[in-house]
């Protein structure tokens, strides 16, 4: 097999789809499909399972591809060694992150990373934080950013910044006169709660911080459950209820006065933010130059 066919089985397996992987190469899907069966041919198996238009991978079609990953990006860093793109790196990254990192913490450091490398160029996608593991570990995305911490042997998990939830609520109504910014679990529980969804981080470190205390989340009145955080912030505004979300995400509203925000003084609801990247592929020079770059730019938050 060379290397022009293994890239062809990367893009199928990546975009699970020929035509698109297609879209990416500027290839024909007959030479695609021929690259492929050459490779089946030389190592006598089968790759890819071809339902419909869907394509997914076979047992023996993950084992290559965690190995077709390294081998490309090995290429990758023989020429940049060899000074072909010294001075001038260039390609594309794939950055999976959970709601918080992608709205508050991504913007300020792509943009920092882009005036150095401006030949990048990236594709972001958001999943809970279970998807962002689940996206670097089969190698769909380079990279990722979560607010839960979570143990894989593959996986390596740095910690780059701090977190905490806050109480948001409408600037209206019975907390219009409230002073202070710091509230006791008593003074909220019977409140109508707009959470998270299931598998979000910040859901989750909040049913966290109810157990230590001894309760459940269905001890307290949950009005709606809400995927889009603005929506959330929007539906607190209006008075449908109150909820917990990341203090970084309601800096501006709060600062503005379009919300009120508290700390909830009897439960622990500090966090922190993870970067995540597989132990065990090799970086290309792009991967590599992002993960140093965003080590030392985290630092400084």
């Amino acid at each position: 097999m060379d290397l022009r066919q293994l890239e062809s089985f990367v893009a199928i397996a990546k975009h699970g789809s020929f035509t698109r992987a297609a879209e990416e190469l500027y290839l024909t899907q007959p030479t695609l499909t021929g690259h492929i069966q050459s490779i089946e041919n030389e190592l006598g198996t089968v790759l890819l399972n071809r339902c419909g238009k869907s394509v997914t991978l076979t047992e023996a079609g993950r084992i290559l591809y965690s190995h077709a990953v390294n081998i490309l990006n090995m290429r990758e860093q023989a020429l940049f060694s060899l000074a072909q793109y010294e001075g001038k790196l260039e390609g594309e990254l794939a950055i999976a992150s959970s709601t918080v990192p992608q709205g508050y913490l991504l913007p300020g450091l792509l943009s920092t990373f882009g005036r150095e490398y401006p030949g990048i160029t990236y594709v972001i996608k958001q999943f809970d934080s279970r998807g962002v593991v689940d996206a670097i570990i089969s190698g769909s995305m380079d990279f990722g950013f979560v607010g839960s911490a979570a143990s894989y042997p593959e996986l390596e998990m740095l910690k780059i910044c701090e977190d905490r939830l806050i109480l948001i609520t409408s600037g209206k109504g019975k907390f219009q006169n409230l002073k202070g910014d710091t509230v006791t679990w008593g003074q909220v529980s019977n409140e109508r709660f707009i959470l998270r969804e299931e598998g979000s981080g910040t859901r989750a470190l909040f049913i966290n911080g109810l157990k230590q205390r001894g309760m459940d989340i269905k001890n307290i009145f949950v009005v709606a459950s809400i995927e889009n955080p603005d929506t959330i912030k929007q539906c607190v505004r209006e008075g449908l209820g109150v909820a917990v979300v990341s203090e970084r995400s309601v800096e501006e509203e709060i600062r503005l006065g379009l919300l009120k925000g508290y700390y909830i003084s009897d439960l622990d609801l500090r966090r922190s933010f993870y970067f995540i990247g597989h132990k065990n592929r090799v970086l290309s020079p792009v991967a590599r130059a992002f993960r140093d770059f965003t080590v030392k730019y985290c630092q400084g938050l």
